[in-house]
């Protein structure tokens, strides 16, 4: 080809590149959250494939990957799925006796009782212009009721009536697993002889980012597991259907900062002014002891050590994330500043001759930093 020709060359290819890029991204924008779901679970169940393609044979590898794809369908979604199903059921069943029984209650003749009366007064005197006998409290209380079954109603409804969507996104998932577990070493060699990296720095970026998706799973499902379990167990103990609002408090605990504290402290404060005093201490002391220690312990120990992402960074990363794209934003926050975080370790490292000539960064074995001249 003539020399002079190449430049126009190169720039038609890629002007042509970029629309077909722009053009498959509309294509498989549908399917994004799906993709990335789907990559997420090969990675975390790529032991059990190795596994099940040890038993199967190494020639017999579209069969460990329908196997893995099955075992993953029957293990997580099919559960999911009935378990999402039972928790609407008895939501609205719990929230209905929740009503009824803030309907049925008498708050101005609870607060007048002895054992309250010393509180009210204490707080009728160290904070005169808050009047709870003057506040709407039942009213607003049941308020809150009728809307939290509103919201779970229309979930309801909103479920049941995109069954076929979901149904179909769930087969699509299932599709792609299949082929992401069987081809996804293909893929990923492919995808790694286009990038212009050196070998090094892209298995930096792949382990990083498959040590933050362990690490959110690990770090968000199993803690939201363990802690509404723990709390379904407080709860059974002080006589509150446990299967909802356990699994509210495992929602909860998906919040950062206050955590599961926005269930079982209104629990055990409802127990207390309902003249329960031995089981709304109990399940306070629950809550602070057991249900807590999981999140304050276990969760920096799974998401940091993994992925070292700091604690701080980790929940600023969920919050935006949730904020940003919902749900899904639990695992894309984190995702998103764990690739930023190794690229800007890569670029450290790539440009520091000229980091460290302009004085940005200090220079290794340096005590003190150099200061520009003016």
């Amino acid at each position: 080809m003539n020399q002079d020709r190449k430049p126009i060359y190169s720039v038609f290819l890629l002007l042509i590149l970029a629309t077909a890029l722009i053009l498959a991204c509309i294509v498989l924008h549908p399917f994004v959250n799906i993709l990335i779901v789907g990559v997420v679970l090969a990675a975390l169940f790529r032991p059990v494939h190795r596994r099940v393609t040890g038993l199967c044979g190494p020639h017999k590898n579209t069969l460990a990957a329908l196997l893995t794809t099955g075992l993953i369908f029957t293990c997580i979604i099919i559960p999911i799925f009935f378990f999402l199903g039972s928790l609407l059921a008895q939501g609205v069943q719990s929230v209905n006796a929740l009503q009824t029984q803030l309907a049925s209650t008498d708050f101005n003749k609870l607060f007048s009782h002895d054992s309250i009366a010393p509180y009210m007064d204490w707080v009728q005197e160290h904070l005169p212009f808050l009047d709870i006998k003057k506040l709407a409290l039942q009213a607003d209380l049941i308020d809150i009721s009728k809307n939290a079954g509103q919201v779970l109603l229309d979930s309801g409804t909103r479920v049941i009536g995109n069954f076929f969507v979901l149904t179909m996104n769930f087969l699509i998932l299932m599709f792609v697993l299949f082929f992401l577990i069987r081809d996804g070493h293909a893929m990923l060699a492919q995808l790694r002889y286009l990038v212009p990296l050196t070998n090094d720095q892209e298995n930096r970026i792949i382990r990083q980012l498959d040590d933050i998706s362990k690490s959110v799973i690990l770090g968000a499902f199993v803690i939201a597991l363990a802690q509404g379990l723990a709390g379904g167990i407080g709860l059974f103990i002080v006589g509150i259907p446990p299967f909802f609002w356990g699994c509210m408090m495992g929602f909860a605990s998906l919040i950062p900062v206050v955590g599961t504290a926005i269930i079982w402290l209104p629990v055990s404060i409802y127990l207390m002014l309902t003249g329960q005093w031995q089981w709304g201490l109990f399940m306070m002391a629950w809550g602070v002891v057991v249900i807590s220690s999981i999140d304050s312990f276990i969760r920096p120990l799974l998401m940091q050590n993994r992925s070292n992402m700091s604690t701080f960074w980790v929940f600023l990363s969920i919050i935006g994330g949730i904020k940003f794209f919902g749900a899904l934003g639990i695992l894309y926050g984190p995702l998103i500043l764990g690739f930023a975080m190794v690229m800007l370790t890569l670029y450290a490292e790539d440009y520091r001759h000229v980091l460290e000539e302009r004085n940005l960064v200090l220079a290794p074995g340096s005590s003190t930093e150099t200061l520009p001249e003016k």
